[in-house]
């Protein structure tokens, strides 16, 4: 899973239309210590937004005066904020993916003598889609171009769990999938 960006390797899958050769999505696969590192990292990148549910709490009532109607004192409210979520934008999808280091151990009657060890970290796949793939940079520059060519020049190579190769940003790995044994690829 690795795709050539003006002769730049990358690890990304890139589907296109076969009668046009328009890009329509493009995969990466993520792994990071925990789904909270990765969403800082899809925040900044513009991956993810907050969302917030509101409602407006009265701190004191408007008063009137009684005989003319006028108003003698303005209502204070305040926006208090119930609750706050992270949200992908429009065209990008993650989808969590378990990762398992060393398979399970079974009988011959296929129980399990020995659980599978999994991965402690955060894995996911990201699918950039519609209309997030066709965004473009004052430029002409595709996003998910400069996406990319960012984690490959300012990334550190690496590994994750010590076999897969991966380039680091800010604690999130953008990892070759074509090294990985059995991918899972987890799209909608």
């Amino acid at each position: 899973m690795t795709y050539s960006i003006n002769g730049v390797k990358t690890y990304a899958d890139v589907a296109t239309d076969p009668d046009t050769g328009k890009v329509i999505s493009v995969d990466f696969a993520l792994h990071s210590t925990n789904r909270a590192v990765l969403e800082a990292v899809a925040l900044a990148k513009n991956l993810m937004v907050t969302k917030q549910e509101t409602q407006k709490s009265i701190l004191s009532p408007a008063t009137y005066d009684q005989d003319t109607g006028e108003l003698i004192t303005a209502e204070v409210s305040e926006i208090v904020v119930l609750a706050e979520w992270l949200e992908a934008v429009r065209g990008a999808n993650f989808f969590d993916v378990a990762v398992v280091l060393v398979p399970a151990v079974l009988d011959a009657d296929g129980e399990v003598i020995t659980p599978p060890v999994l991965d402690p970290g955060y894995n996911c796949n990201l699918r950039i889609g519609e209309p997030l793939v066709s965004n473009k940079d004052e430029n002409g520059v595709f996003l998910w171009e400069l996406l990319l060519l960012e984690w490959t020049y300012l990334g550190a190579e690496g590994t994750v769990n010590g076999k897969v190769p991966g380039v680091v940003v800010s604690g999130v790995s953008l990892v070759d999938l074509s090294k990985v044994e059995a991918p899972q690829m987890g799209w909608a």
